[in-house]
């Protein structure tokens, strides 16, 4: 099977603008970048050390994984074919350095 074939997620990707009111800044998510790119989302867990129950607490983190030419930027926004909404942690990273694929870290906001 081909990377393309293991891409069984599509997210549109869509980038911040920041409006300042007052001194605060806000962010809106309005300018789409690309739609129907396809991606694999993958949650991944690992055991953390809790210090207030002195004991293992299951904590998990979001990676997507892209085709090498991906259009994304840090804090870009991607909703998925159902609905989830993530915010990206970092931006694509070639984590083989061979141009084969990129690795991006995400968040889940809803």
């Amino acid at each position: 099977m081909s990377f393309s074939g293991l891409l069984i997620n599509t997210v549109t990707i869509t980038r911040p603008s920041v409006a300042y009111t007052k001194g605060r800044s806000a962010k809106t998510y309005t300018n789409v970048v690309a739609e129907d790119v396809h991606c694999r989302i993958q949650w991944v867990t690992k055991e953390e050390i809790n210090p207030r129950t002195q004991g293992y607490e299951l904590v998990g983190e979001w990676n997507a994984f892209f085709e090498n030419e991906v259009n994304l930027r840090k804090d870009d926004q991607l909703t998925d074919e159902i609905g989830r909404v993530f915010i990206a942690q970092s931006a694509p990273v070639d984590v083989t350095g061979k141009r084969h694929h990129v690795e991006a870290k995400l968040e889940l906001v809803e």
